[in-house]
């Protein structure tokens, strides 16, 4: 199984904090290839540095990396981030959807605003621990 995790259940599943029901078991199976998009580095230091990551990446990135593939933003992906025809202005949203699409991988998330949208491969979770 292949599976592109948005940044909020990457750094979640790094670090051990709890995970939707199911999902820990997934990304931990060695038959589950864990793909991240580039952007989401990007996303996790500036989340550090907004204060909502308490540890600093570099003493733990570089650790969590080698088990994951990291999807670089080629021309195509960035191409279609700009194209959908949607409200939603995030820029590493639309960036890791479009990944999900061009790369075909199925995007695992609990983004509530990525979850109405449509045109790529995604896996909603609900973001309550123990819900499908």
């Amino acid at each position: 199984m292949k599976v592109l995790c948005d940044t909020n259940l990457f750094v979640k599943f790094v670090h051990r904090l709890p995970l939707p029901k199911g999902m820990e078991a997934v990304l931990d199976n060695e038959q589950t290839e864990r793909f991240i998009s580039a952007v989401s580095v990007i996303e996790i230091f500036r989340l550090w540095q907004a204060g909502r990551l308490p540890e600093n990446p570099d003493t733990w990135l570089n650790l969590a990396l080698p088990s994951w593939t990291v999807v670089p933003i080629g021309v195509d992906i960035a191409r279609q981030s700009a194209l959908w025809p949607w409200d939603h202005k995030d820029p590493a949203d639309r960036l890791i959807a479009a990944t999900a699409l061009v790369e075909k991988l199925p995007l695992w998330h609990t983004d509530t605003i990525l979850k109405k949208l449509t045109g790529f491969p995604q896996r909603y979770h609900t973001n309550v621990l123990g819900s499908p």
